[in-house]
């Protein structure tokens, strides 16, 4: 029988490291599997050539047999298996590739712990500017006389026959070795002997905690903020979950918000539109002083760079945005109605004399502020 080129199979140099050969093997098995090329007998036929070759060049002494002249022809004779024998690694890379298609969790009874989800509403200074908060919570924490191993003292603990300790057993189905979650201990990998009286033998108990953490600038409502490692304490020895904030910002009676920048909506008086003035503009900070243009027209916007709103992830700050508006009197007195009509008359708008009544130049002035 023609020696089969398992370097060539699995594409890698005969001078390929272990893990170069590794690495080339998981790739290749996880494209060629039958359940992801169903019906497909060409991915079957390489699927078996793949496991086949790296069976030989996963194996230190195999491959050196294989390199020297023996041969593909030369491992003929060994159990049609997967997990053949010769001291290989190749059942544990395999059941690698098999926890990495069908998403297999971790062995043992190790588990992350449960994420936390709170709300948070924040002022819109504090959301702005950033607030260091305090959320009360309730959550599960590891077990301190049994170190969250659910046994009295912590040592009531053997290692499961059935699984020898790995959570999970291995059954032959056809083709296939499926990996499948101990009946004997559960997926824990373990067994407890005695178990601890103040946490029932579950590893972790229920605490109430204040957790102090600073909300950074700039968030606003619907962003949510993560906490790493604030969540509940894992199990079997696992890492804790995270604690996650969904932020909600309270409206403000003078300040609003588009994006990065700060919107502030300015009145002005007739006169200070004409005439033009200087104004402090409210700001998150100090105030900002403003010369404001004479003529200035109703909508007019104006910015001013960088004094707006932090970005939480570039950290680049926003603008300050004013748009003016101004205000037209809705009463006068006699004084003011009649220094308009002269102006109007000054200016040629009206004839001298016809400057009165609902016609006249108040209602003309208001109009166009309107």
């Amino acid at each position: 029988m023609a020696s089969k080129d398992f370097y060539g199979v699995l594409g890698v140099p005969r001078n390929a490291s272990a893990d170069e050969i590794k690495k080339a093997y998981r790739k290749l098995a996880m494209q060629y599997h039958p359940d992801r090329n169903p019906g497909d007998k060409a991915a079957e036929s390489q699927f078996k050539l793949i496991n086949e070759a790296y069976e030989v060049l996963g194996d230190p002494q195999k491959r050196q047999v294989y390199d020297s002249g023996g041969g593909s022809g030369f491992f003929e004779g060994f159990d049609g298996g997967f997990a053949r024998g010769g001291g290989g690694n190749f059942g544990d890379v395999f059941s690698e590739v098999l926890n990495e298609f069908f998403g297999g969790g971790q062995s043992g009874g190790r588990q992350q712990g449960e994420h936390i989800l709170r709300q948070v509403e924040l002022s819109f200074e504090d959301a702005a500017l950033g607030k260091e908060i305090s959320i009360k919570l309730a959550r599960w924490e590891s077990c301190s006389p049994c170190s969250g191993n659910g046994s009295k003292n912590g040592k009531s603990v053997t290692v499961c026959s059935a699984c020898r300790g790995t959570g999970f057993v291995r059954i032959q189905q056809g083709f296939f070795h499926v990996q499948k979650t101990c009946g004997t201990c559960g997926g824990e990998g373990r067994v407890i002997t005695e178990i601890c009286p103040n946490c029932s033998g579950k590893g972790r108990i229920s605490v109430d905690r204040t957790i102090t953490r600073s909300i950074p600038a700039g968030v606003q409502t619907g962003m949510r903020v993560r906490i790493a490692g604030e969540g509940h304490a894992g199990i079997g020895g696992g890492p804790p979950g995270d604690l996650y904030l969904d932020v909600v910002v309270r409206p403000h009676s003078v300040f609003t918000r588009e994006g990065d920048d700060l919107i502030v909506e300015k009145n002005l008086t007739l006169t200070q539109a004409i005439f033009g003035t200087t104004l402090e503009i409210p700001t998150l900070g100090a105030p900002y002083t403003m010369k404001v243009d004479p003529g200035t027209q109703p909508g007019t916007v104006r910015r001013v760079r960088g004094k707006g709103i932090a970005n939480p992830q570039s950290r680049g700050l926003g603008d300050l945005v004013i748009r003016f508006n101004v205000e037209v009197p809705t009463r006068l007195t006699r004084e003011q109605r009649e220094a308009l009509e002269r102006y109007a008359e000054v200016s040629g708008e009206i004839p001298a004399g016809q400057a009165g009544g609902e016609g006249g130049l108040f209602s003309k002035v208001k109009s166009i502020f309107e």
